[in-house]
């Protein structure tokens, strides 16, 4: 009898392969420790530049303070010492032969400090001015977010972004709102962060959406800058839906535009126009033509999806809308979205719940359904802090169709396509958990988790009295499905 060796003999290629395939994965466990270290060095870098902005701002609060005092404010203005040089101290009143009041001396001193930290810091005197006033706010009414700033917890930029938010607050309602939106600071990106802290300020402000927008589209225009090499920036300030829809259109038209280029081998490769440039050209033809040279501009309109309340489009409330990839909007500009215009998409939601409760279908492309869903959760791109938005996104199986990855929504997700191109090219991974949730794994072994802009469900009905049991034939089931909402 044969010995077991015997009847199945071993390859002798065998161990040479595992043998390369443990070193080929030692290589990349060192590769994938030495990345992380050199993550864990610039972190801290980041950190100590958090700290030193820190300290600028309290050096730069210490130094405006100071000269806010009336005293030294009057010690600065020239004429102190012509005229108190021989005598006492005057009053701010006495203090020169021109009266100069006390008013006079602050603003003397705020030049001279404002004129003297950008000259140190090597700064135009508007940025030096900024930060001094950012410097104030710092630490006055928003000490919490110098103190993590100090600290390393949060950077810089996520304290600007708090700052530009709660400075549309009554001063008395900062703490507030700063307290809820510092621990989201410590986990967001700087773009996720703005999103929130613009959504927490918009629900905290005093004043209505609509008054607001009312007071804010006077000052619409735009505005035009020279800038290097013969070139020159037109910036138009408008409203959300304008600005945003102009945006779509620009895109459309260079998409189109591109895949026409692709198609026309006579154009030499070093001809065909980037997206960018597209939209460029296309922006200049719609403005000064009116439509672009070859027609493409007619009958194409930006596509934008609102979320709005019922009762909102109803006319029963003035609760603010929400733009996909901007956010509140005023509830007349939502109205008039959601009153038909074909190049929008609108969301009706549950009063009380938020929960989505229709989806319209009057659009320029009508998606697939399933597309059109996932696109309504994502919002935008799923990749960690990127909001591109999902309608210029692919749509990604989270795990692969050749790995047995279903075509379903829990296993879609979109992606912009660098990070399409991340997710199978590199060591990044993701898994998606239920509800939407995306979690990620960095090379580095990092975890960062995305979550859906909307959560999709049923509403949330009001508890009722129970009623009393009725017989049930034995094969009968009782039913688990829930009634069907009252809308």
């Amino acid at each position: 009898m044969s010995s077991p060796g015997e009847q199945f003999p071993e390859d002798p290629d065998a161990g040479a392969q595992a043998q390369a395939r443990r070193r080929r994965q030692a290589l990349q466990d060192q590769a994938r420790a030495t990345l992380a270290r050199k993550v864990a060095k610039a972190g801290k870098a980041h950190r100590k530049i958090a700290k030193a902005t820190a300290l600028r701002a309290r050096a730069l609060d210490e130094l405006r303070e100071w000269s806010s005092d009336p005293v030294n404010a009057t010690l600065l203005n020239p004429d102190y010492a012509r005229v108190g040089a021989t005598g006492p101290v005057l009053t701010d009143a006495d203090s020169s032969p021109r009266k100069v009041t006390a008013w006079e001396d602050q603003e003397i001193a705020r030049r001279t400090v404002t004129s003297e930290v950008a000259c140190s810091l090597r700064l135009a005197e508007h940025t030096a001015e900024n930060l001094i006033g950012e410097a104030s706010i710092f630490a006055g009414p928003m000490k919490a977010t110098l103190t993590l700033m100090s600290r390393g917890e949060i950077s810089y930029r996520h304290g600007q972004v708090l700052m530009e938010q709660l400075s549309f607050l009554p001063l008395e309602d900062v703490a507030e709102l700063e307290s809820q939106l510092l621990p989201a600071a410590k986990d967001l990106t700087v773009g996720k962060l703005r999103v929130k802290a613009r959504q927490l300020r918009e629900r905290a402000h005093p004043e209505t959406i609509t008054r607001r927008a009312t007071e804010a589209v006077k000052e619409r225009g735009a505005w035009w800058e020279g800038r290097p090499d013969g070139m020159g920036t037109l910036t138009w300030y408008g409203t959300p839906q304008q600005t945003m829809a102009a945006h779509d259109r620009l895109s459309s038209i260079a998409e189109a535009t591109r895949n026409r280029q692709r198609q026309d081998e006579s154009i030499p490769e070093e001809q065909r126009r980037t997206i960018g440039q597209i939209c460029a050209d296309a922006m200049a033809d719609l403005l000064l033509d009116g439509v672009t040279p070859t027609g493409t501009g007619g009958g194409i309109r930006g596509s934008v999806m609102v979320t709005i309340p019922v009762l909102s489009v109803m006319g029963q409330d003035d609760a603010a809308g929400f733009l996909e990839g901007y956010g509140p909007i005023p509830a007349d500009a939502a109205r008039e979205i959601a009153g038909g215009a074909p190049s929008w998409t609108r969301l009706l939601t549950h009063p009380e719940t938020g929960v989505v409760l229709s989806i319209g279908s009057e659009q320029y492309r009508v998606p697939a359904d399933m597309r059109r869903v996932a696109r309504l959760r994502d919002g935008t791109c799923r990749f960690p802090g990127y909001t591109r938005p999902a309608a210029r996104s692919d749509i990604d199986h989270t795990i692969a169709r050749e790995e047995g990855g279903p075509t379903d929504v829990d296993n879609l997700a979109h992606l912009c396509r660098p990070h399409h191109r991340l997710k199978h090219q590199t060591l990044w991974a993701v898994e998606q958990e239920p509800g939407g949730v995306l979690v990620w794994t960095s090379p580095a072994g990092q975890t960062h988790r995305t979550f859906p802009e909307t959560y999709l469900g049923p509403p949330v009905t009001q508890a009722t009295e129970p009623e009393p049991p009725q017989a049930t034939s034995p094969s009968e089931p009782l039913s688990t499905d829930p009634d069907d909402p009252p809308f």
